[in-house]
C-alpha cells in the first residue's frame, strides 16, 4: 500500500511539474470554443465555455473550412504549438477533405481591452485556462499546416461585446461582430467570417503571464478586470 501511494504521489507530482513547465514555455493558450449562453438567450445571466468549438470560414467558391483544437504561444520567444482537426466542405455541403492540422510557427498577437460587459453578476463557467489565468480578446496569427492540404496562415480572434463598443473600428470599417477565423494560403481562401461571427462558435484566449492584462475568474464565478500596463 505504501509503495502504491508513493507511486501515485510521484505520478501526480510529475504531471504537475510537467504542466508548470508547459505553462512557462507557452504561457498563452487558445481554445476553439462553443459558447453556451445560460438563462434567457436574449438576455443571458451567464455563459459556459466548451472546448469542442468548431469555428468556420467560407471561400468565394462557397466551400467552408471548419476547425477544432487548441494550442499555445509565447510572444517573447516567438514560438507556438497546437493543432486539432479540420474539415473542408464543398458548396453543396459534401465533405471534400478532412484530417489533422498543426501549428508550425507564431505570427503575432494583438490584444484588445473589454469583456462581456453584462454586469457584475454575469457568471462564466467552464473556464478553460489554468487556475489564476487571465482571459482577454484579441487577434492571433499563426502559420499552420493541414494534413494533405499544405501550409497556410490562420488568423483567429475573440471579440467580446464590450470590445466592439470600446474599439468601434473593429465593427466599422472592419466588419466584425464577434469571434471568427480566416485561413489563407496557396490553396486556401477562407476569408468570409460573417456567418461564424453570428454563431456561438468562437475562440478563447488565456495567459498565466503576470504581465498580461485581461479578466480573471473570482470564487463567485464572475470575472473582474486584472490591472496591467498593457490592457488599456
Amino acid at each position: 500500500m505504501a509503495l502504491m501511494l508513493t507511486l501515485a504521489l510521484s505520478s501526480t507530482i510529475g504531471s504537475s511539474n510537467a504542466e508548470v513547465q508547459k505553462q512557462r514555455e507557452l504561457p498563452y493558450t487558445f481554445f476553439f470554443t462553443h459558447y453556451e449562453l445560460l438563462g434567457d438567450p436574449n438576455n443571458p445571466d451567464g455563459v459556459r465555455y466548451h472546448s469542442n468549438g468548431k469555428p468556420f470560414a467560407k471561400a468565394p467558391n462557397g466551400s467552408t473550412v471548419i476547425l477544432s483544437g487548441k494550442g499555445g504561444w509565447n510572444p517573447k520567444t516567438d514560438t507556438a504549438k497546437g493543432g486539432g482537426h479540420y474539415t473542408i466542405k464543398g458548396s453543396s455541403g459534401a465533405v471534400k477533405a478532412q484530417g489533422s492540422w498543426r501549428v508550425t510557427d507564431f505570427g503575432s498577437f494583438e490584444q484588445f481591452s473589454g469583456w462581456w460587459g453584462m454586469g457584475p453578476d454575469f457568471k462564466e463557467k467552464g473556464w478553460q485556462g489554468p487556475p489564476g489565468s487571465a482571459s482577454f480578446s484579441g487577434f492571433l496569427t499563426l502559420k499552420v499546416s493541414l494534413e494533405n492540404q499544405g501550409d497556410g496562415t490562420l488568423v483567429a480572434w475573440c471579440l467580446m461585446p464590450q470590445v466592439l463598443k470600446k474599439h468601434p473600428h473593429l465593427a466599422n470599417p472592419d466588419g466584425h461582430v464577434g469571434d471568427g477565423i480566416s485561413l489563407t494560403g496557396s490553396k486556401f481562401d477562407f476569408t468570409n467570417f460573417e456567418e461564424n461571427e453570428m454563431s456561438l462558435e468562437g475562440v478563447m484566449f488565456y495567459s498565466t503571464d503576470p504581465a498580461s492584462g485581461g479578466y480573471v475568474l473570482t470564487p463567485e464565478g464572475t470575472t473582474v478586470r486584472k490591472p496591467a500596463h498593457d490592457d488599456d
